[in-house]
């Protein structure tokens, strides 16, 4: 087969993969799933394991499992964000000069080794999937990242033996994965990048088939992540009020509950009220104790009520530094998976109509799309793609 490159979604929470066949984008499947957890698990033998299994791992070994190393890539161990993850999770991490080493059966592993780890997977399945080598990509980026997470993602990549030869950032890709090059037009677009750990938000200006993006704003902790913990912090505080059991104190338990929220989060999508079951949730006088609740809709956005209110800053503080009023605003791109949340897409459609908004039901996988649509560019042969205006280039290797 021709040299295929691929597009690649490096996310916080999950990372997909696709590239062009023919003028289709196919992607990169894990046992049929496009959407492959950005989860590393390391045994004290063998290899370390990627995505699904390794997540599942998180609910019996989470001190052996890595999550959300995106968040710590290309910082200093000094950084404010650094501490809080350090904090947030049964891993051993720590500074070791101007560095973070991860501490993982009785090794050590910098962030970028444990990114390359899911790069290396994604490639392999890529490979697998397209029949033949492929030695470069596309990679796209929250927006306004920084020049030391260019870098920190470069070293990964060629740590995983591919070259990048474009960063994009996530909105431009979400924005063609919507189909929002597909009109010659001249309007201004507000796309919301909802993702599994980070909300970011980019007011960008479309004439014909050239994006320029005029202003930025994220929240680099903000995202799905943060709605389970929400939902996860309510039952156990059930549980303490009424039992006088705090789930926080086995992080096994507590790794469980995490997950639990997570499918709860999803199915709360599309249903008004749920059941939530966990078998031996915690323990009282040596007893297992089960939580067997039902969940409602309405329950949980008050618990997320906060969190969209954080975004809301956001989408606000975009609109000034872009000098946009609401009513300027011609389309609103809606994607990432936390973006099919009922609350979050009311919340959007409230302040600028729902007739304005676009919504992927492949949301979580939009950025993918978009960026195995630019890899056209870069083919053997290249192919027109619309024209981007941004400075996120990959870095000299």
């Amino acid at each position: 087969m021709a040299d295929v490159v691929l597009g690649i979604d490096f996310g916080t929470s999950c990372t997909s993969a696709g590239a062009l066949v023919g003028d289709r984008v196919e992607l990169v499947r894990d046992n049929a799933d496009p959407v492959i957890p950005t989860v590393v698990y390391v045994p004290d033998k063998g290899d370390v394991e990627i995505g699904r299994r390794a997540l599942q791992r998180a609910a019996s070994t989470p001190n052996r499992v890595v999550r959300s190393v995106k968040r710590v890539l290309g910082l200093h161990p000094t950084d404010e964000l650094v501490r809080r993850y350090m904090a947030g999770t049964a891993v051993r991490v720590e500074a070791i000069g101007d560095r973070l080493a991860f501490k993982l059966a009785g090794k050590e592993f910098a962030p970028e080794q444990l990114a390359a780890a899911v790069l290396v997977r994604v490639r392999d399945l890529a490979e697998a999937r397209f029949g033949g080598r492929i030695k470069r990509c596309v990679v796209t980026m929250s927006a306004g990242t920084s020049g030391a997470y260019r870098d920190a993602i470069s070293r990964a990549a060629r740590i995983a033996q591919l070259e990048i030869v474009e960063l994009v950032a996530e909105p431009i890709a979400g924005a063609l994965a919507v189909g929002l090059h597909a009109d010659a037009a001249a309007r201004r677009l507000l796309v919301l990048d909802f993702g599994g750990g980070t909300f970011d938000a980019s007011a960008v200006v479309q004439q014909g088939l050239k994006f320029s993006p005029v202003a930025a704003c994220g929240d680099p902790l903000l995202g799905g992540d943060d709605l389970d913990d929400a939902l996860a912090e309510a039952v156990a505080g059930a549980v303490h009020r009424q039992h006088r059991v705090d789930m926080h104190r086995d992080v096994v338990k507590w790794s469980e509950l995490l997950l639990r929220c997570e499918v709860a989060k999803r199915a709360l999508s599309g249903q008004r009220e749920i059941r939530f079951a966990m078998p031996e949730a915690f323990a009282v006088k040596g007893r297992p104790q089960a939580i067997d609740v039902t969940l409602q809709r309405e329950w949980a956005e008050e618990r997320w009520a906060p969190l969209m209110q954080r975004a809301q800053v956001i989408i606000d503080e975009t609109l000034r530094r872009a000098g946009w009023a609401h009513g300027d605003v011609d389309r609103v791109a809606l994607i990432g998976g936390t973006s099919l949340v009922p609350l979050f897409q009311q919340l959007v459609a409230g302040q600028f109509g729902a007739e304005r908004v676009v919504v992927s039901p492949d949301a979580d996988l939009a950025v993918a799309i978009g960026a195995s649509l630019l890899t056209a560019r870069h083919a053997e042969t290249p192919r027109h793609v619309p024209v981007l205006v941004t400075s996120a280039r990959a870095p000299a290797p």
